[in-house]
């Protein structure tokens, strides 16, 4: 046997909802001080990539570690706080920005059973924040009737007119129904449509852009702050 190969403990993986592939790139798993103590004292091999972290041992540490966690109990955990190097990662993520992971090792009572219950994966999952899109249309827009259509049927915009955009300008302002979730690519199927009537047909766009993550605000409403996110498209 060879007793230098590592044994696989724990395996996790970093996962996020605004991510096309759902995986939360960019992270930073930093053991706490106690965490690091019993890495350098079982020799155990941390293997990180930016969405990604395996916990090894050599597979001649195995007693010694089985040994020490009969000793501390099963309530015993590796912790690693794990954040993200995306300066904008708190824009588009809903709730903190850092999670704490908590690898625990087992009852080792059973030095058989707890053998074969390591190599657990573990999943960290954080939430797009959910924001109110709101497009602003600059330019020359000659169309009579101008609508945002969803042709999934999930999103809904109030057209709201020519609506001023600062004190010398005005551009036509949508405005989605329902807080959306903030995403990497835009929603398939959200269409600009113009006509004559209010049945406008003529495809202007035929995919809207998704607001860039940093392009969020806070307005005051009836329910308290209310984010948004604003998408400005040219013509």
């Amino acid at each position: 046997m060879n007793t230098l190969r590592p044994y696989l403990l724990a395996h996790v993986e970093t996962r996020h909802d605004y991510f096309a592939d759902g995986l939360c790139r960019a992270m930073v798993f930093e053991p706490t001080l106690p965490c690091a103590e019993w890495l350098s004292a079982f020799d155990m091999l941390v293997r990180a990539n930016d969405h990604s972290m395996s916990l090894h041992v050599p597979e001649h540490r195995l007693a010694d570690l089985g040994d020490e966690l009969r000793a501390a109990g099963p309530a015993m955990t590796l912790d690693f706080a794990v954040s993200s190097r995306d300066p904008a990662f708190a824009y588009y993520t809903d709730g903190p920005a850092a999670q704490t992971l908590r690898i625990a090792l087992g009852d080792a009572s059973d030095q058989a059973t707890w053998l074969a219950g390591l190599g657990r994966r573990w999943t960290l999952q954080w939430h797009s924040r959910q924001s109110i899109w709101c497009y602003w249309l600059l330019g020359e827009w000659d169309e009579k009737v101008l609508t945002i259509v969803d042709t999934q049927g999930q999103r809904e915009f109030d057209a709201l007119g020519l609506t001023p955009l600062d004190d010398a300008q005005q551009a036509h302002c949508f405005r989605s129904r329902a807080p959306l979730a903030l995403s990497e690519r835009a929603p398939a199927g959200l269409q600009l449509r113009a006509g004559h009537s209010a049945a406008a047909t003529r495809v202007v766009m035929s995919q809207l852009p998704a607001p860039r993550p940093t392009a969020l605000q806070y307005e005051s409403g009836p329910n308290g702050q209310q984010a948004v996110s604003e998408i400005f498209v040219s013509r």
